[in-house]
């Protein structure tokens, strides 16, 4: 017991050799981060070993402080969780007689009124037409230049038909064609509403030609040579390296799901119902509850079900096989999240309207008990919002494995696409690839003011980082993973749940599973 105390003391008193050896002794690479947050929050030796064994159950062989996050803060206990499979699932978690200590709870969120504006979503489809496709397309090149004019370094481009030979240049331009030569330079085709020229980059340059697509809007430095401009930078739109980050004057949260598959055999209930009994104060400690407390949003980003006919065979999977009664079930678990908490609804792919992008609301017909809710607000995808006055862009992440692709980092890394996504001001860089694109007249999908928070789904994986000020976060699931999943060694990280404060903006994952 001595023996123990002092490697506890050990750790408490910040030896970095000896909290770094327990990691190292198995084989588990310790990052700074949570080093510092082992030392700061005082992490005791069971706790370590414990997270240790998590790591190993999970093949984990880095350790960071997300990932300890995700197991340590939240912690529940399992019995508070069981019910009886023989009571309906709905009539345990919505007794209308509350405990004493929850009926005179302080709950801050419920005199708070809510305070959410719709800044810009697709409200009607677009017919397809070639018209329809060549006002996108202009309406991206216009919104993108018009972020590069307010570029200091970038706010005097020039069009393409005006520049001269063997001056030094800056034009902003679409990329409509990417050659990679065998002497491994790259060879652009540019173009804005005056003309096109090629853009020749040089293999002993320092740009990373990798993250240039086609299709998307770049800034060019260079010289030009008459029909060709020799590059010397690529500049992309970028969000701001310094702004003001908008707040909210009130200590309330926002709680980010996404893919809830309602519908689906391997749709997590039991878990999904641990989330709205802690909602409903219901369990947690008294922190936990705390928490919950001040949530006054939950914002949804798409596959609410899990629709039907989405790919080959999908009735194999399906619990629910009706789409009208997939909403109804929907509708009967939203119907237990407290009525001050105002839900955001955005569809995803699975939902019932087209799969392409940007998509709008799903259709009142499908899921008329949910309009009928007045704590629900129905979204296109994506959605620009404003919450208590943060900057909200909530989009499902169809193209998330697009980008994945093109920048060959492996698939669950969520966020790298995410980050190109703000680099570039656009939520689909590169049109035609595996995701549908529907020409609206207007590209929804370009990102025109820079959000406070980003919220994205899709590709089933939680991951979450501040990028310039902005917080990235991919909400990840409550689907198990699925066959489907595990012919493509698609891992998903279930029933993690990001708390996002919008006050302070910090980030806290809580693990329900």
């Amino acid at each position: 017991m001595a023996t123990e105390t002092k490697k506890i003391m050990d750790v408490l008193e910040g030896d970095v050799w000896n909290v770094a050896s327990i990691f190292y002794e198995n084989n588990i690479i310790l990052t700074k981060d949570l080093y510092d947050y082992i030392i700061e929050e005082k992490i005791d030796l069971k706790t370590l070993k414990e997270y240790i064994k998590y790591l190993q159950e999970n093949n984990i062989v880095i350790a960071d402080r997300s990932t300890l996050l995700d197991i340590y803060l939240p912690k529940m206990k399992e019995k508070e969780f069981e019910f009886e499979k023989k009571e309906t699932i709905l009539d345990k978690i919505t007794e209308k007689k509350i405990e004493q200590s929850v009926k005179t709870r302080d709950i801050p969120a419920k005199d708070i009124d809510p305070d959410i504006k719709i800044i810009k979503t697709m409200e009607t489809d677009s017919e397809g037409s070639f018209e329809d496709f060549l006002k996108n397309f202009r309406d991206r090149y216009e919104k993108i230049s018009k972020i590069f004019r307010e570029r200091i370094n970038m706010r005097d481009f020039q069009s393409i038909n005006t520049l001269k030979k063997g001056e030094n240049v800056k034009v902003v331009g679409m990329v409509r064609e990417k050659l990679n030569a065998k002497t491994k330079n790259v060879i652009l085709t540019i173009e804005d509403l005056s003309g096109s020229i090629k853009v020749f980059i040089s293999k002993n340059s320092n740009i990373n030609t990798d993250l240039i697509f086609e299709d998307e809007v770049i800034g060019v430095e260079g010289k030009c040579g008459g029909n060709i401009i020799y590059a010397q930078n690529i500049e992309f739109p970028d969000i701001p390296l310094v702004r003001e980050v908008n707040k909210s004057e009130v200590d309330i949260y926002a709680v980010l799901l996404s893919d809830l598959h309602v519908g689906s055999k391997n749709f997590l209930e039991k878990e999904f119902l641990r989330l709205l009994k802690w909602l409903n104060l219901k369990i947690g400690d008294e922190k936990q509850k705390r928490t919950a407390s001040k949530v006054k949003y939950i914002l949804i980003g798409g596959d609410v079900v899990d629709g039907i006919g989405v790919y080959p065979n999908q009735k194999n999977d399906l619990e629910i096989l009706s789409i009208y009664e997939q909403y109804e079930k929907l509708y009967e678990l939203l119907s237990l999240v407290p009525d001050y908490i105002q839900i955001i609804i955005s569809p995803g792919n699975h939902d019932v309207i087209s799969p392409g992008i940007p998509q709008i609301p799903i259709p009142k017909e499908f899921a008329p008990e949910i309009y009928g809710m007045d704590n629900v607000t129905m979204t296109g995808n994506p959605a620009f919002l404003s919450i208590h006055g943060v900057k909200t862009l909530v989009y499902h992440g169809d193209t998330i494995f697009d980008i994945i692709e093109r920048i060959r980092v492996p698939q669950n890394d969520v966020i790298s696409p995410m980050v190109q996504m703000l680099r570039k001001r656009h939520l689909a860089p590169m049109y035609g690839r595996k995701t549908g694109i529907i020409p609206a007249r207007e590209d929804y999908l370009v990102i025109e003011d820079v959000p406070d928070l980003f919220h994205t789904g899709h590709v089933h994986v939680n991951g979450h980082t501040v990028y310039r000020g902005t917080t990235l976060i991919n909400s990840g699931t409550w689907q198990a993973q699925t066959e489907y999943q595990v012919l493509r060694n698609m891992i998903p990280t279930p029933c993690r749940v990001p708390i996002f404060n919008l006050k302070t903006h910090k980030t806290m994952i809580t693990n329900f599973r």
